[in-house]
């Protein structure tokens, strides 16, 4: 027994450490398993072969071989080597790391990150730290397939996870045909916002040609951010737009931001400036500017993509401070009108600056339900050419409420004065007075009751309803006062003269539907609302015209919200005249959303048959990588489309495309939109409408 134990001793002393177990611990917190490994102690060298797995930290790496020097703690694997940490993976033919730093190069390898999915390789990679990378002839991708659908290729490929990829000589492939170029390019590499190169966006339009959009995202801090886009268009020039947001804090934000083009067309100079900014210096006081300003009334009509923008009439560009209190409010402004439809803004009225203080329901001390309603307005009007002036406007109201018949029956009544007084300029010729005091008398009385009532129902889901009744009678009293001598500056300026009764009825039905699990969900199936009026003396505003004293009835007006079913709701105003014997106007839309994806909308507008005018929109879902969406309307009285919309979006693991079509009167346009999952957008919208992104 002691001879046996003494040749073992004397052989592990001798031989060069041949290992016979299938683990080692190579070092603290480390351990190597391999069918064999050995220990050379001269060099300090653990060699292990066939199968090999080691971890250590977080840290798992397989391989056919591997051999790690415990003195420089310098792990060399070759053989189909997989380096697994926090998910991510680093494979390929021959790693070389330094297990205390991390940093390791690999030979033909590829690299799976989880965080956005991204996907890199190349013939030399360098893990130069926690997320960091260095690829040289590799490629960088986030999709899945063996053949990306998309994929950069670079000889220099630089990448830092959660901030961004720099790359020399990229190539940018779609499967495996190059398409674009790029001498250097900047790519974000993160879901949270990040510096660099937005993709381009490309179309073609009547009006500009083809044109490419190149935009630069900039992160500037936490709280600031900007947008950089060069506009290239072959028709109309190369234009330039800046946007940049930034939040100071929780109670101040804003935005400002621009777009400027030499107009090749126009041979001048073109652009438009928009600014908002709020600043909220306490729960009740604030703060509020925005600049709205193009460089001529056609800008827009030239250049706005948004819907609503490039036919609009004007543009406001405003400055509001604004202090609340529990029962009152004031606000200093100052308004710049820029009018699109005149020919010259000469003529446009201006207001600089507007005072107003404003008393909401204050009630008279020692008198119960008596409330005391004032509007006070002080406003200087001003133009380069034409009437302008000063206008004050003092509107007290007294009202009181009461309870008949044990609260069956509440009763308003109201009584007030419109005080104006004008200090009129340029006045000579206009039949206009210079100064002069307008008082305008005006009261009113309101008679109201509610009934209700709840059914037992069982329908489908449905399993009560509610009924609520609403009639209410009033009664709106304004003097005849003669205002023609006094400037008409805008709607305050003419009270209409009037003793008008109106009957309303309000319907509401609510319903309480049955849900899974024996809950239950209370909704709003109808409101429908009749009103009829009838003028005792004087006239009455109509939507497009005056109706005088020989047509006393008013139209019967139909306003009505309709919930067919909780994606189906269908709103519609209408209005009958009794004298015309048809409808008089109307505005009727039905809306669907099934919260999958698919909308659907169509409205219709016509008043008094001078203006009609239809409009209607859909998406549709049509397989779950296709999306369809349309947006048109219809001018009736002009007999045109003044717009239509077509845009088909293709939405892939790894990216998405979306092409669209625009026609509106004179211009065609298309534009081609990309989206690559975990790098960028392409073609970020605007919020005001041109091609440049702006504020």
């Amino acid at each position: 027994m002691l001879t046996r134990f003494a040749i073992t001793l004397l052989l592990s002393i001798m031989l060069p450490a041949v290992l016979f177990a299938a683990e080692q611990a190579a070092a603290p917190g480390m351990v190597i398993r391999a069918d064999a490994m050995s220990h050379d102690l001269a060099s300090d060298i653990v060699k292990a072969d066939g199968t090999v797995e080691m971890t250590w930290q977080d840290m798992i790496m397989t391989a056919d071989r591997a051999t790690f020097n415990r003195t420089t703690q310098t792990l060399t694997a070759t053989g189909n080597v997989y380096l697994l940490k926090a998910g991510d993976i680093l494979w390929g033919d021959q790693l070389v790391m330094d297990t205390e730093t991390g940093r390791a190069e690999m030979e033909n390898g590829r690299i799976f990150m989880t965080q956005g999915n991204f996907r890199a390789d190349g013939k030399q990679i360098a893990r130069l730290g926690e997320s960091d990378y260095a690829l040289r002839n590799g490629g960088l991708t986030t999709c899945d397939a063996a053949v990306p659908s998309w994929k950069f290729g670079a000889s220099e490929l630089d990448v830092s996870l959660e901030e961004y990829a720099t790359g020399r000589n990229v190539v940018f492939y779609v499967k495996d045909i190059p398409v674009f170029y790029f001498p250097y390019i900047i790519l974000p590499v993160k879901r949270e916002r990040q510096s660099g190169l937005l993709f381009p966006k490309f179309g073609n339009s009547s009006k500009r040609g083809v044109f490419v959009d190149i935009p630069f995202y900039w992160a500037i801090s936490e709280s600031q951010e900007a947008t950089i886009d060069l506009d290239v268009q072959t028709k109309r020039g190369v234009g330039l737009g800046v946007d940049y947001r930034y939040l100071r804090s929780r109670t101040s934000e804003g935005s400002a931001g621009g777009y400027l083009i030499y107009d090749n067309n126009e041979k001048k100079e073109r652009g438009q400036l928009v600014q908002f900014h709020k600043e909220q210096f306490s729960d009740s006081f604030n703060l509020i500017t925005s600049l709205n300003l193009t460089s001529d009334r056609t800008f827009l009509q030239d250049y706005a993509e948004k819907s609503g923008e490039y036919n609009r009439q004007y543009y406001d560009s405003r400055i509001v401070l604004t202090k609340f209190w529990d029962q009152w409010l004031t606000s200093a402004q100052a308004i710049y009108t820029q009018d699109f439809y005149s020919s010259s803004n000469t003529t446009t009225l201006q207001r600089a600056p507007e005072l107003s203080l404003y008393g909401v329901r204050e009630q008279i001390p020692g008198i119960p339900r008596l409330y005391l309603d004032l509007d006070l307005m002080l406003t200087n009007y001003y133009r380069e050419k034409g009437l302008d002036g000063k206008r004050m406007v003092l509107a007290p109201r007294l009202t009181t409420t009461q309870e008949l018949f044990d609260g069956r029956l509440n009763l308003s009544l109201s009584g007030g004065l419109q005080l104006r007084g004008y200090d009129t300029d340029n006045a000579v010729g206009t039949g206009i007075k210079e100064d002069q005091l307008v008082a305008v008398p005006e009261a009113g009385a309101q008679l109201s009751s509610a009934f209700s009532r709840l059914y037992d129902i069982k329908l489908l889901d449905l399993e009560r309803l509610r009924h609520e009744l609403v009639p209410t009678l009033s009664f709106l009293y304004v003097g005849d006062k003669d205002q023609s001598t006094a400037p008409d500056f805008d709607h305050l300026d003419r009270m209409n003269a009037q003793q008008t009764v109106t009957l309303s009825l309000v319907n509401h039905i609510g319903g309480r539907i049955a849900k899974q699990g024996g809950t239950a969900e209370y909704r709003n199936l109808l409101t429908l609302r009749l009103l009829q009026s009838y003028s005792l003396s004087g006239t009455r505003s109509n939507l497009l015209t005056l109706t005088d004293d020989s047509r006393r009835w008013g139209d019967l007006t139909l306003e009505s919200e309709t919930w067919l079913h909780r994606h189906f709701r269908l709103l519609a105003d209408a209005r009958y005249s009794h004298y015309a014997h048809r409808i008089a106007s109307t505005a009727a839309g039905f809306e669907y959303n099934n919260a999958r994806g698919t909308t659907g909308r169509i409205s219709y507008r016509m008043a008094d048959r001078q203006l009609e005018y239809l409009e209607a929109g859909a998406t549709i879902a049509l397989t779950n990588p296709v999306h369809l969406a349309y947006t048109t309307r219809y001018s009736f009285d002009k007999q045109d489309f003044l717009e239509s919309n077509y845009t088909l979006e293709y939405r892939h693991q790894c990216w998405s495309v979306i092409v669209g079509y625009q026609e509106r009167p004179n211009n065609r346009t298309w534009t081609v939109n990309f989206n690559l999952a975990g790098l960028f957008g392409i073609g970020t919208g605007s919020a005001t409408g041109y091609r440049a992104p702006t504020p």
